[in-house]
């Protein structure tokens, strides 16, 4: 070989070696799947329910779905917010709040008033509010109510439209029974014997009573008339742009109640959780607990939340002849059974 043929074959050789150190090597072959991206667990959506009353062991089904994590695994995150009912009613009617808990004589009341509230989920089955008296008074019927003094907190709220609904459906001549305003004060005016009978909650007034051996004789207004009681109540613009909002409050709602009536021990226990203030008396408050039991219980054969259609006119009617509104609220859309049909636990 020359040496011009050796100084061709030693530039070939470089170009060539050249020209393999800048290709791109060669992709590996992958020995295991490539692991995902993993993605975050969406925020729970924050959900304040307003409710009225104060703390107590009377909420058990709601703090039983919150401490469970119903709630949770519905991706809400639910606070409740205690004050006023009436106050609560205003706010939702308006999109202040989405969810509350009202009874279903609110929700016409509210109707009446142009308030796009509706009724989507029962928690009470049963009207709460009774009559009571001491068993040695002789009253035991609404008829015995006759030329009594009948004390109430006074006229507003639950307590005067299950008296005004018990009037309405016995025919009670109202001219002759005396009936006073006298506060929260039911249980204490009847010991003193300031009044005969007195209008209260069934698990107020009445286990005071029961937990002091006290025995009383009990008129349930919901034995006379069906009244729309406590349950899950939202508004229009809420159904109409959130409807899995409402449905997975309402499950949540509902798998609250049923654990609840499954369980009750264990319901009253994680209560005293929320209402640490009823360790100081747990005998009163189990009394309280297990008397509004009867009242979250569905009738035979009924679904949980579900709503009797039939009750809505006939409450809307008997609260425009009582004089409680001034107009007969139409309830065709202020209430629905939907969701409870959708969320069955």
């Amino acid at each position: 070989m020359n040496k011009k043929t050796v100084t061709i074959f030693i530039l070939s050789l470089i170009l060539i070696l050249a020209l393999t150190a800048c290709a791109s090597p060669a992709p590996a072959t992958p020995t295991t799947a490539p692991a995902p991206t993993p993605t975050a667990n969406p925020e729970p959506t924050h959900v304040k329910l307003g409710v009225g009353f104060i703390p107590s062991v009377q909420f058990a089904p709601w703090y039983v779905a919150i401490d469970k994590g119903f709630f949770t695994e519905e991706g809400l995150d639910v606070e409740m917010e205690y004050g006023y009912e009436t106050d609560f009613l205003k706010l939702l009617g308006v999109n202040e709040r989405q969810f509350i808990v009202a009874s279903g004589d609110q929700v016409i009341l509210g109707r009446a008033q142009g308030l796009p509230v509706t009724y989507v989920a029962t928690w009470y089955t049963k009207f709460p509010v009774v009559v009571f008296a001491p068993a040695d008074s002789g009253i035991s019927t609404p008829q015995d109510l006759i030329g009594k003094r009948v004390g109430i907190p006074g006229l507003f709220g639950a307590t005067y439209v299950a008296w005004k609904a018990l009037v309405y459906a016995t025919d009670l001549p109202e001219d002759q029974i005396d009936l006073q305003s006298i506060g929260f004060t039911q249980a204490t005016s009847l010991r003193e014997g300031l009044i005969d009978a007195a209008n209260d909650y069934a698990a107020n007034g009445p286990v005071q009573f029961k937990v002091a051996g006290e025995p009383v004789n009990i008129i349930y207004v919901d034995d006379y008339m069906k009244i729309p009681s406590n349950g899950l109540i939202t508004n229009e613009t809420v159904i109409r742009q959130q409807p899995e909002l409402v449905l997975a409050m309402t499950r949540g709602l509902l798998r609250g109640i049923k654990d609840t009536l499954e369980h009750p021990d264990e319901a009253f226990e994680i209560s005293l959780k929320y209402v640490p203030e009823a360790a100081q008396d747990v005998q009163t408050n189990r009394a309280i607990f297990d008397a509004s039991l009867p009242f979250w219980t569905p009738a035979a054969g009924e679904q949980l939340g579900f709503t009797p259609p039939e009750i809505w006119p006939a409450t809307a009617k008997f609260l425009h002849e009582a004089g409680i509104v001034d107009t007969l609220v139409d309830t065709e859309g202020i209430w629905t059974n939907e969701f409870v049909a959708a969320a069955q636990p």
